[in-house]
């Protein structure tokens, strides 16, 4: 198995989006980097009691954020998440998807957060 946790991002499809402001992306990233763990701390709450509607939903709320940073990886990953609490499946695959996203996240925040020191170092 590969380790997906050390990818690096890709910002193009972020900065055709909005342009290269560096502004606007550390603003970007500090969001990501507020809200993730707060979604995750939800769907994994969601999980602990069995509401399957709220994982999926904690899940399709975080999808989008992924492409942004070139990691349709993780945004397939949420998607499965997604699907199989909306379906009710597998919770033992649903939890290790969930566990293995944290990892991801994390690793994910401090790559951002070493972008936003870049990018205000260019300011």
């Amino acid at each position: 198995m590969t380790d997906h946790h050390h990818q690096p991002l890709d910002f193009s499809y972020l900065i055709e989006m909005v342009g290269d402001d560096p502004i606007f992306l550390a603003d970007f990233f500090k969001t990501f980097v507020d809200h993730i763990p707060v979604y995750l701390a939800e769907m994994e709450n969601a999980f602990a009691n069995g509401n399957w509607s709220k994982v999926s939903h904690c899940a399709h709320k975080m999808k989008p954020t992924f492409s942004y940073i070139g990691r349709n990886d993780v945004k397939q990953l949420v998607e499965a998440i997604e699907k199989h609490a909306q379906n009710n499946i597998g919770p033992d695959k649903i939890q290790s998807d969930i566990e293995k996203l944290k990892l991801i996240c994390a690793d994910i925040c401090t790559q951002l957060e070493q972008e936003k020191l870049k990018l205000s170092a260019k300011q």
